[in-house]
């Protein structure tokens, strides 16, 4: 049986783009079961009595069931340089609860904050983040990565960024990029991409 994770931004009692993540659970228990996914989180959530202030991340463990739900504390962890690791099998279309894979790459950062995955010679996401790159006009997101993240659908939809290939080789030629996820909201830290140790 599959077990899938859901990482929720809550913050002062308000979770963040529910409709985003129940549409990723849906297309993913559809996807990994052929079952219509029976879990909502808009009636679920409020049972566990969400903390009314601050920040957190709501974790959210299930497969065709719910089976766990977590408020977490949340503060953002500073990222300053990304590794490029290289990974031609790696499979993370669903948010899958086992990341042993992905962990054995971020094992490989060495004294960089976080890794930058790059599958068959294109660039896809970090361990943790969709990324996104400055151009001089446009905020570029890879246009396959290895999980298509709420935050990423959510500035795709609002047009805030656009999605193209984007190559190992094609990295010098941005100026800036972004992590961004659930927790992570486009107005997150912008680094120069000279960061990216290739």
């Amino acid at each position: 049986m599959f077990r899938l994770l859901e990482s929720i931004r809550l913050q002062n009692g308000s979770f963040h783009r529910l409709n985003y993540h129940q549409q990723r659970m849906d297309r993913s228990v559809k996807e990994l079961s052929g079952q219509k996914n029976a879990i909502s989180l808009f009636d679920n959530l409020k049972k566990y009595n969400p903390p009314k202030t601050g920040l957190f991340k709501a974790r959210i463990v299930y497969s065709d069931k719910l089976e766990s739900v977590e408020f977490i504390p949340y503060e953002i962890k500073p990222v300053n340089s990304l590794r490029v690791v290289y990974d031609q099998e790696i499979d993370y279309v669903h948010k899958y609860h086992n990341r042993n894979n992905l962990h054995a790459l971020l094992a490989q950062r060495q004294y960089c904050d976080d890794i930058l995955i790059v599958k068959n010679g294109f660039v896809t996401d970090s361990s943790y983040s969709n990324i996104i790159f400055y151009d001089g006009v446009n905020w570029i997101t890879p246009a396959d990565p290895l999980l298509k993240g709420t935050m990423r659908q959510f500035l795709l939809d609002t047009a805030e960024i656009k999605a193209a290939p984007v190559t190992i080789q094609d990295i010098p030629s941005f100026k800036k990029f972004r992590l961004i996820n659930s927790m992570l909201a486009f107005d997150g830290p912008e680094i120069d991409v000279s960061k990216i140790v290739l």
